[in-house]
């Protein structure tokens, strides 16, 4: 045989196997695997990749090939061959038909004629390819490759329009491959013929099968959009609904790959928010969907289709579109009450849904476009029970939901309480009241509304006139309780500031003093009409005067210049002292003095200033009440309040005097009483007050003592930050004092207790500069350092750690520890250099103790060796990695071989320490290694003045260098993966696993090993 002619026999071969798919495959599988890939191989790969290849398109490429194998077919090859080449053959032409064909048809710049002439060609060629697949059918009737060949066939005469000729050879292709490949989209075009041929029931039987075909994504979509179509034109709407849902849920399902899409909730849903193909087939969809609908029971029938189909994974997110498309349907042919229907059936069918929410605004559209007021009112007082504060959609719906709804709710709610509020004052007797009762209802309604922190920018009024309103309100209705809270909260609100808002409060604030009458007017009746329950009744009574007396203080307080004010207080002061009401005793006590311009005794603690000089009688009324009442206070051992009457009285007492020193001693007295009083029941209390006492007598010399008993009160009750705060001004003021050298130790003790760990680390720290050399000394230290950790300081956590490192080498295992955390620190601050001098420190030290006593390196200590000889051997792995291989080559393999040595050192010693949990990694990194050198040599740079037989002398050279590391590499993977027959075995001996199947496929590129076939090998 020739040269030629067996090239030419070689390239009908390639051909056929090309054609043919995977006849041939296993063998070629097999042949790979026997032949283990050398580094020779992929070095002459990577030459061949660096060819200039020759650009060709498409078309070009098509024309060559089949030039090319018009040619073989001349050479008369034997039969076998002969029908590979005319498929593929085949094939070409119907490539380069698809690709030609009509290409230039959208050229605008072609003239009719030239169009005309185009399609003619393209018919030609259409036709060519159709005679070849018949011949090719009829000559190869047993041939696989038929079902693609009848495949074409039956586009291509369904391209010339022959849709019964397409349609036979669609049926014969199914019966005779009933698995095909193809089964979705014969069906597909099966179905279409049939519902152009107006067969709908054929081509809803066509449809299904493509929904139950496997690999039907391409023809799913617009199969169940046809699917029902063709029910809809059998006049079967139920099925054809049911089918357009389908197609809804499919168009939703097809977009879960698109953030945005899948993000959107039934809030925000839209079909115009999909791919812009999927929104033209959803308007499709729902224009059809709603035109059945129409011919059905409309709203009804739309809602029996909801119901029964609840199961659908997606209907709950665009159910709402449906019906807005069905009532826009409806208006669209005036049928404005079946539009209006639609709408109550959804709000009906997801009243607490927000779509319901804004369906209702569009039927209030509607009614106000009729004129059917009644309605809109009703409407909206449904809207505001549905939605409002205490409805069920309110208290689930997102706070966007919520702003979406506020303003119509605010406005809702304002107009309803308004008119009620109005249609009351037209009312007489118990109508008037409950009249009012009904608006004071609506007006809670509205201001609970207005008063969310959301509504703020809504307004366009002030609230306070709203909640005035309320008040009011209540208080016709009788509902007195309810109407003092009003009133009360809007007498004593701060956040008014005009002048019409204050005289608003004004009056409301006097307004509480004659509703609290009323109530008491109320309760006396009451108890005129009852004589039961005498003892609760005048609790209550008692109860009632106070807050009356309350509101009348508050009322003067706040309005003092107000005439009604000192109608109020007339006879205040000597009332409660005539009944010993103390409290309102003290309360008209400051406010006669504050008449004269003289602080009240809640600010007597500060010094006093008169607003003008008094006059004699002034001066002694003020000196006798402020006297008489902290003495009165005194005597009723009333402590605390009697010190602060002492310190008003003590503003008007010459220091010069006996009185003075006297006042002062009682002062103190009453600090301390009030100390003794409480220390056993009320131990806290008690600290307070003998602070307390350096405070308000620090002359006095009890002062010492009694911080020293408060900071040891606080200790024993392990009030540790209030023990700080005593013990450390101590500290600073008295450093000399006996006391304070234990402070350091307990004010550590408080820190801890506190957490507050930096702290308590520098008083550890003041212990370890006084404590001579021991374990006191030594645990001091390390305990600092961890509070520093604990706290968060890293930098006196890490100097600590440094001191204790270099200062206590023992107890071996804390100091190991302790050089590990120095190496945490360097690791999280990025210094690696400072980290691996650590890591150092741990496996010197290791060794020094393994000299020493093998016995105290236990599990822990083991296991910080091996992270520091892991971590130092990665680092210089990470070095060898980073060195190229450049010419001259001897210079650059030495550096990487140097690295590498270092690495090998650190993972031996990670492999002597035999933790199961780093040997496999190390041993894996080690094989890496080798592989690493041996496929850099093979990639390293070549020289650049040799020539090509030079060169080529040069690879080899390369190659048998780098052999020898790629065959040390796969047998450290081998000892890696042996592990796994002693029941070992992770990611890294799995890795070995993979990278074995790389280098050494022929062994272990195996898809599934039995312990049989491995047993064998080994």
């Amino acid at each position: 045989m020739s040269a030629s002619a067996y090239l030419s026999r070689a390239l009908i071969l390639i051909s056929g196997i090309a054609l043919s798919g995977c006849f041939s495959s296993g063998q070629a599988d097999y042949d790979q695997q026997a032949k283990r890939t050398s580094l020779g191989d992929l070095a002459n790969k990577r030459s061949n990749e660096t060819v200039a290849s020759v650009e060709m398109t498409q078309n070009q490429r098509s024309v060559a090939l089949a030039s090319i194998y018009q040619q073989l077919l001349t050479l008369e090859p034997d039969p076998e061959i002969r029908t590979h080449v005319e498929y593929r053959l085949a094939q070409i032409n119907t490539e380069s038909f698809e690709t030609q064909s009509y290409a230039d048809l959208d050229d605008e710049s072609q003239t009719d004629s030239q169009v005309l002439a185009q399609l003619t060609q393209n018919d030609a060629a259409l036709q060519k390819l159709i005679t070849e697949y018949r011949q090719l059918l009829q000559r190869y009737p047993q041939r696989p490759e038929n079902e693609h060949i009848q495949y074409q066939l039956a586009k291509a005469l369904d391209l010339q329009g022959k849709l019964d000729a397409s349609l036979a050879e669609v049926e014969s292709l199914l019966l005779h491959y009933p698995q095909t490949a193809y089964l979705a989209e014969l069906n597909f075009r099966r179905g279409e013929i049939y519902y152009n041929l107006q067969n709908y029931s054929a081509a809803i039987q066509s449809y299904k099968k493509v929904l139950t075909a496997q690999h039907n994504q391409k023809y799913r979509l617009n199969s169940l959009y046809m699917l029902g179509w063709s029910e809809f034109k059998l006049n079967r709407p139920a099925n054809a609904d049911k089918a357009f849902l389908q197609v809804f849920e499919a168009l939703v399902a097809s977009q879960q790959s698109n953030s945005d899409v899948a993000n959107l909730t039934s809030d925000n849903f839209t079909f115009e928010k999909l791919g812009s193909r999927a929104q033209n087939l959803a308007i499709d969809t729902q224009r059809v969907l709603s035109i059945s609908l129409s011919q059905q029971l409309q709203s009804q029938s739309l809602l029996t289709l909801v119901n029964d189909n609840q199961s659908l994974p997606y209907l709950g997110l665009y159910q709402h579109v449906l019906f807005a498309n069905l009532a826009e349907f409806l208006l669209d042919k005036k049928l404005d009450y079946d539009a209006e229907q639609t709408y109550q059936t959804y709000i009906a069918l997801a009243p607490d849904n927000i779509w319901s929410a804004r369906y209702s605004l569009k039927l209030l559209d509607l009614y106000q476009g009729q004129g059917k007021f009644a309605s809109m009112h009703k409407l909206k007082n449904d809207y505001v029970n549905q939605y409002g504060l205490s409805s069920t959609f309110w208290v689930n719906a997102s706070t966007a939901q919520q702003a979406e709804l506020l303003p119509q709710l605010l406005s809702f709610s304002d107009e309803h309480s308004r008119r009620l509020y109005a249609d009351a004052q037209t009312q007489q007797g118990a109508q008037r009241v409950s009249a009012f009762a009904q608006a004071a209802s609506a007006l809670n309604t509205y201001l609970q509304l207005a008063k969310l922190p959301q509504a703020s920018t809504l307004l366009t009024k002030d609230i306070l006139n709203d909640e005035y309103l309320f008040a009011d309100a209540n208080f016709e209705a009788k509902q007195y309780q309810q109407a003092l809270a009003s009133y009360y909260a809007i007498a004593y609100d701060a956040t008014a500031t005009s002048a019409a808002l204050h005289k608003i409060q004004q009056q409301s604030a006097y307004a509480t003093t004659v509703t609290v009458r009323n109530i008491l007017s109320q309760h006396e009746q009451s108890q005129q009409n009852q004589n039961q329950n005498e003892q609760r009744n005048t609790d209550d009574y008692n109860t009632l005067i106070s807050q009356r007396n309350q509101l009348d203080k508050e009322f003067i307080n706040t309005y003092p210049s107000d005439e009604r004010a000192l109608q109020l207080a007339s006879n205040a002061a000597q009332y409660s002292f005539d009944a010993q009401h103390y409290t309102d005793l003290k309360y008209f006590t400051d406010f006669v003095l504050q008449a004269h311009g003289i602080n009240t005794l809640n600010d007597a603690a500060s010094s006093v200033q008169t607003a003008t000089p008094l006059s004699d009688s002034a001066r002694k009324q003020v000196q006798f009440v402020s006297q008489l009442y902290a003495n009165s206070l005194y005597q009723q051992e009333q402590y605390a309040q009697a010190e602060e009457g002492y310190i008003l009285a003590l503003q008007y007492t010459d220091k010069s005097t006996d009185s003075w020193s006297e006042m002062r001693n009682l002062l103190a007295s009453s600090i301390y009483f009030q100390a003794q009083a409480v220390k056993q029941t009320q131990p806290e209390l008690a600290v307070s007050q003998l602070l307390r006492v350096a405070q308000a007598v620090p002359e006095s010399k009890y002062a010492v003592n009694a911080e020293l008993d408060a900071a040891n009160l606080l200790l024993e009750q392990q009030r540790w930050q209030e023990a700080v705060d005593v013990l450390k001004p101590f500290q600073q003021r008295y450093p000399n004092h006996e006391f304070s050298a234990i402070i350091p130790a307990k004010l550590a003790q408080s820190y801890e207790a506190l957490s507050q760990w930096d702290l308590a680390a520098e008083q550890l720290l003041i212990i370890v500069a006084n404590e001579k050399p021991g374990p006191l000394k030594r645990e001091a230290q390390y305990t600092a350092a961890e509070y520093y950790l604990k706290a968060g300081d890293n930098n006196n956590a890490l100097s600590t750690f440094r001191t204790y490192a270099k200062t206590y080498p023992q107890p071996f295992d804390v100091a190991q520890e302790v050089r590990f955390k120095m190496s945490e620190f360097y690791r999280q601050s990025g210094e690696a250099n400072k980290q691996y001098y650590w890591f150092r420190q741990i496996l010197s030290f290791d060794r020094k103790q393994l000299q020493l006593d093998p016995n105290a390196i236990q599990a822990r200590q083991i296991e910080l060796a091996s992270i520091a000889a892991f971590a130092l051997a990665e680092a210089e792995q990470r070095s060898f990695v980073a060195i190229k291989l450049n010419a001259p080559l001897q210079k650059s393999l030495k550096r990487k071989q140097d690295a590498m040595k270092k690495a090998i050192g650190y993972y031996q010693q990670v492999l002597d320490f035999q933790l199961a949990k780093y040997v496999p990694h190390a041993t894996y990194n080690l094989a890496e290694m080798y592989r690493q050198l041996a496929a850099d040599m093979m990639s390293s740079q070549r020289p650049s003045d040799l020539d090509e037989l030079a060169l080529e002398e040069y690879e080899i050279l390369i190659e048998e260098l780098a052999y020898p590391f790629e065959e040390k590499a796969i047998e450290i993977h081998v000892s890696n993966t042996q592990r796994a027959w002693e029941d070992i075995y992770d990611q890294w001996i799995e890795k070995s696993f993979n990278r074995l199947a790389e280098m050494s496929p022929a062994l272990y590129q195996k898809s599934e090993l039995t312990h049989e076939v491995i047993d064998a090998i080994h």
